[in-house]
Parts: C-alpha cells; structure tokens; sequence
C-alpha cells in the first residue's frame, strides 16, 4: 500500500497534439485513415498506442454532482448551513474543487483555500493482516474502539483507502502488508497505545499486527482547508440550464472529416492509432477551448450535435 494516498478521480492522458497519416481538413490531401470500431481491426491492430472516443447518455441532475462520502458530506452540510467550513488532515484534498455537489435539492460548486499549514511528528508504523489471522497465544488484542483516538486516526491514516470509501468497509479486503507509514501523532504520541510497541488490534473482523517506532524521526505536513459553497442552481432543470450554458459544447459545424469521427463515437466508439490524426487534433482543440466537465474525469465534455446531447469521452491505451 501506497505511503501516501491521494483522492483522484479517473483521469485519462491528454492526446497527442501531433498529426500523423490522416486528412488535413483544411487541404487537398486524401484521408488515409477511417473510422473504426475495435482496436482488434486492422485499422488498430498494429499500433503500440492508440486514441480512443466514446459517448454516452448524460444527464445533468443526475451525472453532474459528485457522490459525496461520510467526510465530505460533512464539509458540504457545515458550508451550506454556517459558512466556510474548515477541514484539517495530513492526506490528500478531501473535496475537489470545482465539483458540484447536492445539498437539500439545491446544487453547489466548491471552492477551497489552505488557511494553515503545520509540521507535526510521524512515527514508522508498520501494519500487516491476512485473511484468517490471528494474534498469537496470549497476545492482549485490543479493539479498534478501545485505542485513543490518535491511535485511530493514525492506523486509519495508514490503511483506509479514500479511493474504496462507500465500496466494502474501506480496509483491504484479501491481505495487507504496509512498511514503514510515517504515521501522524500531533499530540507526539502522548497518550498512544501503540507508539513504541508492537500490538494486535482488532478492526471489524480483522486482527492486525501493527508496529509502531517509539520515537518520531520525521514530521509530516498538516494542512487546513477552508471550504466555501456557490449555488449554481435550485433545482434540478436550473441545474440543466446551468448545465447546457456553462459546459455545453455546440459540434454542428465541425468539418466533416471532424463529424465521421463524432458519428463513429456515436454509434459505438471511434479509434485510431497514437499520434492523432490531423482531423482528431483539430477536434481535440475545439473541445479544449471548452470546459470540460468537472466530473466524471479530465477529457469528458457534454457535447451536442444534430439535437443530440451526450457524454463524450478521450482516452489513450499502450499496449
């Protein structure tokens, strides 16, 4: 597991801005390339990398906010009801910015600023746990419950992962085997159970041995985050005005070399080798001077064409 975590939503690599084989639309040369609807074709199936579009059904009531966990509901709730809501954490940005959220049938955009950033001590921690483990014969296990609570928020620190929230309980799932967590203690570990022993912890139905150094050899930065909420909409067909005026892109009068490769993504998904053709880059610069959508991930526009509103979606892939 991964020393530090960071809360990212799916993001696909930019493309390519370099033309290769393909139609220039603003010249006489052929097009030497076509649609194509599997990277298996021939069109495909030589190329080490290759450039992928799709499209989908969106609809902004429903696709727009972002799915909020226990956390960031938090955040959300206090800025909604009492102002800037602050949020201290030695992890990643617990709430992007720029998303927008729903809070009592009302639609938000988020907005942070760092208001402090402080050093505390780490202690090594190391913490490992199979499936059927259990603590040696007269070990004292103690329950997750019974520890202070900067023993809690240290082992959670180290083992939930933000990417699993709302997906099982959070903790891994088969085994887990972490070396050398530089474990936050702001307190250094004053009322600590687990600093400088070696303790078998019962968390839900996993027994853990976990290890923890006695003394702090590092620190680790703590940061501060100041929430704020702007209402972009009070209800949901506000919220598709909002949707169409802000993030809707307009793709009626693309040139048509352009408009086979839309209709391909439409009717299943378009594909081409890496670099992008001449006709792709010049898409991918039309739609770059769009705002992409805040979610689901980077390179997603809500894009119409013909009176067809979707999901359009860039993606790279290496064999």
């Amino acid at each position: 597991m991964q020393r530090s975590r960071r809360r990212v939503l799916a993001a696909s690599a930019s493309l390519l801005a370099a033309g290769c084989v393909g139609t220039d639309t603003e010249s006489d040369r052929p097009d030497q390339r076509s649609p194509t609807s599997s990277p298996n074709e021939s069109e495909t199936a030589d190329c080490t990398s290759g450039i992928v579009l799709t499209t989908g059904p969106y609809a902004p009531a429903d696709d727009l906010p972002v799915s909020l966990n226990e956390t960031e509901r938090s955040i959300v709730e206090r800025a909604a009801s009492d102002g800037p809501a602050a949020y201290t954490t030695d992890g990643s940005r617990p709430l992007r910015d720029g998303v927008i959220v729903r809070h009592d049938g009302e639609f938000y955009r988020t907005a942070s600023e760092i208001v402090a950033v402080d050093a505390i001590p780490a202690y090594e921690m190391d913490v490992s746990w199979e499936a059927g483990q259990t603590a040696p014969e007269g070990a004292t296990v103690v329950h997750f419950g019974e520890l202070p609570e900067s023993d809690r928020a240290a082992l959670e620190s180290a083992v939930l992962n933000p990417e699993s929230e709302g997906d099982g309980d959070g903790l891994p799932q088969r085994q887990l085997s972490i070396r050398a967590y530089p474990a936050p203690y702001p307190d250094g570990g004053t009322d600590s159970r687990l600093v400088g022993n070696r303790t078998w912890v019962r968390w839900r139905d996993r027994t853990m041995r976990v290890d923890v150094a006695g003394d702090s050899e590092e620190t680790k930065e703590r940061r501060t985050f100041e929430y704020t909420l702007e209402r972009v909409a009070t209800d949901e067909s506000a919220l598709r005005s909002f949707a169409a005026e802000r993030y809707l892109v307009a793709l009626d009068d693309v040139p048509e070399a352009q408009r086979s490769i839309l209709t391909a993504a439409i009717d299943g998904r378009y594909e081409e080798c890496a670099p992008a053709s001449t006709a792709l880059s010049a898409l991918r610069e039309r739609l770059s001077e769009a705002e992409q959508l805040p979610h689901p991930n980077d390179d997603a526009w809500y894009v119409a064409l013909d009176g067809e509103r979707s999901l359009l979606q860039i993606s790279e892939w290496v064999r």
